[in-house]
């Protein structure tokens, strides 16, 4: 009587040892396949997320790197993981692109020494973004290539226009009106306010 009982408790405990261990390599960027994700979530603090007013799955998930500027960000990404595209620096942004993400470093509003670090969804790019915010980084052709959308960029400002401009300009310059509050999320064992929402939320 007692081996099946000991066989079930022993069944229990590595069930719940399966469980544990899920958990713990779990990382807030779950939603991106791309290995770069796994860096990013291991090396920079989450501080917000925002999601797609057209599908809640498509998200973007700014992230803070600290004491480090756009160059060395851009630096460290590329050492880790050849990008498909990398832009151009312009007017303290450059954009990364990967299989299943766009990376976009940006200077952090709140800490002129610090970078802000932007993982969007392909999805949340096309479906959210303002071409305009691209204007000297990435030419609309190869936008069209990277978003598989023909006139993607006339096809978005015609859009963003019949909506009176509302569209995504980066989390810098839209971020704050487009959140509300979500939750708490633990972040490399800390604990960090992370608050999400659609474009137009909270407007």
């Amino acid at each position: 009587m007692k081996k099946p009982l000991l066989c079930v408790m022993l069944s229990f405990l590595l069930f719940l040892s399966a469980c544990g261990s899920g958990v713990q390599g779990s990382t807030a960027g779950s939603i991106f396949k791309d290995g770069i994700a796994e860096f990013i979530n291991t090396n920079y603090i989450l501080h917000d997320v925002v999601t797609s007013k057209e599908r809640s799955e498509d998200i973007s998930e700014i992230f803070i790197a600290e004491n480090k500027s756009i160059d060395e960000v851009a630096t460290e990404l590329q050492a880790h993981e050849t990008p498909r595209e990398i832009s151009e620096k312009k007017n303290d942004k450059q954009v990364l692109v990967y299989n299943d993400s766009f990376i976009i470093l940006t200077p952090d509003e709140n800490n002129p020494e610090n970078t802000m670090v932007e993982m969007a969804t392909t999805n949340f790019v096309r479906d959210n973004y303002s071409p305009d915010f691209f204007d000297g980084l990435l030419v609309m052709w190869l936008l069209d290539d990277l978003l598989d959308v023909d006139d993607w960029g006339k096809n978005q400002r015609n859009k963003c226009y019949s909506n009176n401009d509302d569209c995504y300009q980066g989390y810098g310059s839209s971020g704050g009106s487009y959140k509300h509050f979500r939750g708490s999320s633990t972040v490399r064992g800390g604990t960090s306010t992370v608050r999400g929402g659609g474009p137009g939320t909270g407007k």
